[in-house]
């Protein structure tokens, strides 16, 4: 596997498509913060009405200093360690959040020779949400920050409130519905986890293995979206807290420092949340329509690789299975569209089979393999049934390694 992921690369770059690929990428970041501070509102330490824009640039902040391209105001005679110095970090931390998500974008770019759509998606997101803040909303409202404050763009609404929690909310949102518990349900499940758990101490039902490594393993990544298809409780609860603990001080932290009023931060908070709320519908409808492309390249240059979470794909192959045996479809065109699509559902399958092979697993454990087992064997019999029903309908498919199937046979 990895000689096949060389050799990829060492293609790529001969053929000069990676640095295309990747100069597109950091375009799609770079470009709506390319315009630096798009308002201005004087204080009374900078106003100047001879100015331009009524500002006096040249003006020194009586309160601090500001932190340029980044809107912080250190305050003045503020100690290392204090609660203004924390909040000066915690007000880096959405910038530090858009650097780290691109450096996550680059390295999952070499990985899949290209740019990959949960990268796409985040990013495409800061963009639309710093571009419509920036030169929408503040543009319109035209408030100035507090007196105290030693930047000179204007206040409302509160960019960073707008950002920290747009990023918390749509990782909050992706992640709650790729949470599935991992209890056992029936005998076999039973026997595998007491098995797989035996002789380990346990705190609150867990081990501290599966604290400490499994589940930092499963949710490891730079960006608020979890690089897994499918969370556990466990997985979900340590994913929040630390993103949580990252993000939600953000909008307290712009009070403390006098670069917002309450009422700033408040409308930023409330409308990066209603932001990532509508971002987050549009994303679920186009991840539902587009599955089926998962592990394919998209127009030459994207990598499908934000897929819905196993469970959803299961559901979906078992209501279409019982949709065809059932003969609940109407009509004739209905039932041979019905077909094709449960055909289509094989290369999904196939995908998540593959995120189950141990080599994809860097640290792995005894447990892991016995979980990775039951979970391939039960894709394994999900898409039997599939192509033994197909088979028993008269539809022919092509090889799996195929980028497409063969259409359906007589009805």
């Amino acid at each position: 596997r990895a000689r096949v992921i060389c050799g990829r690369l060492a293609m790529e770059t001969l053929a000069m498509r990676m640095p295309l690929r990747l100069g597109v990428l950091l375009l799609l970041l770079v470009a709506p913060l390319a315009g630096g501070v798009s308002t201005f509102c004087p204080l009374p330490w900078n106003a100047n009405a001879s100015m331009p824009r009524g500002i006096d640039m040249s003006a020194e902040c009586p309160w601090g200093h500001r932190l340029a391209g980044f809107d912080v105001t250190i305050p003045k005679h503020a100690k290392v360690v204090s609660v203004e110095s924390i909040c000066v970090l915690w007000g880096l931390m959405p910038f530090m959040v858009i650097g780290f998500s691109i450096l996550d974008s680059v390295i999952s770019s070499f990985r899949l020779c290209g740019i990959g759509t949960r990268e796409l998606s985040f990013l495409l997101f800061v963009g639309v949400m710093v571009a419509s803040n920036e030169f929408i909303f503040k543009r319109l409202a035209m408030e100035p920050r507090p007196e105290r404050s030693c930047n000179y763009s204007c206040g409302f609404p509160s960019g960073h409130s707008v950002m920290s929690c747009g990023f918390f909310m749509l990782m909050f949102l992706d992640a709650v519905f790729r949470t599935m518990p991992r209890v056992p349900l029936n005998l076999t499940d039973a026997r595998d986890h007491e098995q797989a758990t035996a002789g380990r101490n346990t705190i609150f039902g867990w081990t501290l293995r599966e604290i400490i490594v499994s589940d930092f393993r499963a949710w490891l990544t730079f960006m608020p979206l979890s690089k897994a298809h499918t969370l556990n409780q466990t997985d979900f609860a340590c994913f929040a807290m630390a993103w949580g603990l990252a993000l939600l001080p953000v909008p307290f932290s712009r009070v403390v420092l006098n670069d917002h009023t309450p009422k700033q931060v408040l409308v930023g908070s409330a409308l990066g949340m209603l932001e990532a709320v509508i971002y987050f519908g549009m994303v679920r409808s186009l991840q539902h329509r587009y599955n089926h492309l998962l592990g394919r390249r998209v127009f030459g240059v994207f990598v499908h690789d934000f897929p819905l979470p196993v469970y959803e794909t299961c559901s979906k192959c078992y209501r279409l299975l019982a949709r065809v045996q059932d003969d609940s479809v109407p009509s004739k065109p209905e039932l041979a569209a019905t077909r094709l699509e449960l055909a289509g559902m094989r290369h999904e399958l196939k995908w998540y089979m593959l995120q189950l092979e141990p080599s994809c697993d860097w640290a792995s454990f005894d447990e892991d393999h016995i979980i990775a087992a039951r979970e391939m064997d039960r894709l394994q019999r999900l898409k039997h049934d599939i192509e033994e029903q197909l088979e028993a309908d008269g539809v022919t498919f092509g090889d799996e390694s195929e980028e497409s199937w063969i259409s359906d046979g007589p009805e």
